[in-house]
C-alpha cells in the first residue's frame, strides 16, 4: 500500500510540474520567440569599409524609442533597396552579399540591424520590428528622397526578413517587393518540422505570428520570389504558395542546387541579373508575366 501511494504520489507532483510549466510556457511566450525565432548578434566585426565600399554609419529611432543602427552605401540608379535581414547575426554578416549586389545591380543600399541585433536597442518581437521597418523607410524618405514618396524604394527581405518585408509592402507604396524563402507563418514553418503536432499548438506557445498569408491578401506592389529548390529550411513550397496567393503582377526564381542561404552563390551572376531584369521590367509591369525555372 505504502508503495502504491508513494507512486500516485509520484505521478501526480509530475503531473502538476509539467502543468505549471505548460502554464508558465502559455504566459511567457515571448520566451520561446526568443530561443527559437531570434538569433541575434551584438558583436558588429566588419563594416562596408572591409570590402572597398564607400558608405555611411546611420542612426534612426523608432516611434516606440528605441535607436537603430544600420548602414547606406549609394549607389548609381534612382532607386534603394531597403534590406531586412534574417533572424540570425547581424548586418556584419552579409557584406559578400551586399558587395554583389552592390556591383551587380548598382543600387543605393540601406541595411539596418533589428532591435537586439548589432548596435541597435532593444529585443526583437514582432512588433517591434514592424516598427524598426517602418522607421527605415520613413528615415530612408526624410534624408535622401526628401521630395519624392517610397516609390524610390524597392523592399529586399530574406528568411524572417522577407515576412516583415511583406508587412511593410502591404503598407507603402514602394516600388516593389523582393523577398527570398519566404515561409506563410511561424506556425506553419513549425509544423513543417513537428509533423505530427497541430498548427494550433505552435499558435498557441509563439508570440510571433509573422503571418504573410494574411499579409499578402493586402499586397498592391510588384512582387518577385527567390527560392533554392533544395533549401531545406524553408521548403520551396512554401514560397510557391505565397506567390500564387498574391496577386499582383509577380515574377518567381528558383535556383536548382541551392539551399537556404547560398542561393546567390549557387547561381551566381545570374541572381543579380534576374533581380536586375524584374526591376528594369518595372515600368511595363502588366506585361509582366509568370515565369518559373
Amino acid at each position: 500500500m505504502r508503495v502504491l501511494i508513494k507512486k500516485t504520489t509520484f505521478v501526480s507532483i509530475t503531473i502538476a510540474m509539467v502543468f505549471l510549466v505548460l502554464l508558465f510556457i502559455l504566459r511567457e511566450r515571448v520566451l520561446l520567440d526568443k530561443y527559437f525565432v531570434y538569433f541575434p548578434d551584438p558583436n558588429l566585426a566588419h563594416t562596408p569599409s572591409n570590402i572597398g565600399l564607400d558608405y555611411e554609419d546611420v542612426y534612426f529611432t523608432t516611434k516606440d524609442g528605441y535607436k537603430l543602427h544600420g548602414w547606406f552605401i549609394p549607389g548609381k540608379n534612382d532607386f534603394t533597396f531597403v534590406w531586412f535581414h534574417g533572424n540570425a547575426g547581424n548586418i556584419g554578416d552579409r557584406l559578400d552579399y551586399i558587395e554583389l549586389l552592390h556591383h551587380n545591380v548598382g543600387a543605393g543600399i540601406l541595411i539596418f540591424d533589428y532591435r537586439g541585433y548589432g548596435l541597435s536597442d532593444g529585443a526583437p518581437s514582432e512588433p517591434g520590428l514592424h516598427l524598426d521597418g517602418q522607421a527605415a523607410i520613413e528615415f530612408l524618405t526624410a534624408h535622401y528622397y526628401p521630395e519624392s514618396s517610397p516609390e524610390n524604394i524597392i523592399l529586399l527581405g530574406r528568411s524572417l526578413g522577407s515576412a516583415v518585408a511583406i508587412k511593410l509592402a502591404s503598407l507603402y507604396e514602394v516600388r516593389a517587393l523582393v523577398i527570398e524563402a519566404p515561409f506563410p507563418s511561424i506556425s506553419n514553418l513549425a509544423k513543417h518540422n513537428h509533423p505530427y503536432l497541430p498548427e494550433a499548438f505552435f499558435n498557441r506557445m509563439f508570440k510571433a505570428r509573422y503571418d504573410s498569408r494574411l499579409a499578402m491578401e493586402s499586397l498592391r506592389v510588384p512582387l518577385m520570389v527567390i527560392h533554392g529548390r533544395q533549401d531545406s529550411v524553408v521548403p520551396i513550397k512554401m514560397g510557391r504558395e505565397l506567390y500564387e496567393s498574391a496577386n499582383v503582377p509577380k515574377y518567381f526564381y528558383s535556383v536548382d542546387g541551392a539551399d537556404h542561404n547560398d542561393t546567390y552563390i549557387v547561381a551566381g551572376v545570374d541572381y543579380f541579373e534576374q533581380i536586375k531584369s524584374f526591376i528594369e521590367r518595372l515600368p511595363t509591369e502588366e506585361k509582366l508575366k509568370m515565369q518559373q525555372y
